[in-house]
Parts: structure tokens; C-alpha cells; sequence
């Protein structure tokens, strides 16, 4: 065995793309899915609670996509600081 660069391993090689980021992408997906269930379930709950009918889930609904929105502007944001 020697201990000689291979013909890929010195200084003029080229750059490859790094790695997809799995974990961010997976988190960003569990915070949207979560974001809505937990909008949409609160609505259906209040509605079945106070006996209406569609508006608190719509509402519940609106909720949750706009926290599922800044939950990815915040990790963006992040990402980008680093």
C-alpha cells in the first residue's frame, strides 16, 4: 500500500455538489403536517363543541397553513444564516 494521491484526490479535482440535506428536509415536513393537523383539529373540535358547522375548521384550517408558512420561513431563514 502507498500512501500516493489517486488519480481524483489532489488539489485540481473537481468540486462535487454536497449532499442533499435529508434531515432539513424531513423536519420542514413535520412541522407543515403537524401545523395543519393540529389548525384543522382544533377548528373541527371548537365546531363540534359549540355546535357549528364549517367555519372553525375553515378557520382552524387558515391557521394552520400560515403557522405551516412561517414555520418555513423560519427554518429557511436559518438555513441561510449558516
Amino acid at each position: 500500500m502507498t500512501d500516493d494521491p489517486g488519480p481524483g484526490d489532489g488539489p485540481n479535482q473537481p468540486s462535487q455538489p454536497p449532499p442533499p440535506n435529508w434531515g432539513l428536509a424531513f423536519d420542514i415536513g413535520i412541522r407543515m403536517g403537524v401545523s395543519v393537523v393540529i389548525g384543522v383539529g382544533g377548528g373541527l373540535l371548537l365546531d363540534n363543541w359549540l355546535g357549528t358547522r364549517p367555519i372553525f375548521t375553515l378557520i382552524g384550517m387558515v391557521l394552520g397553513i400560515a403557522a405551516a408558512m412561517y414555520t418555513i420561513w423560519d427554518v429557511a431563514r436559518d438555513a441561510m444564516r449558516r
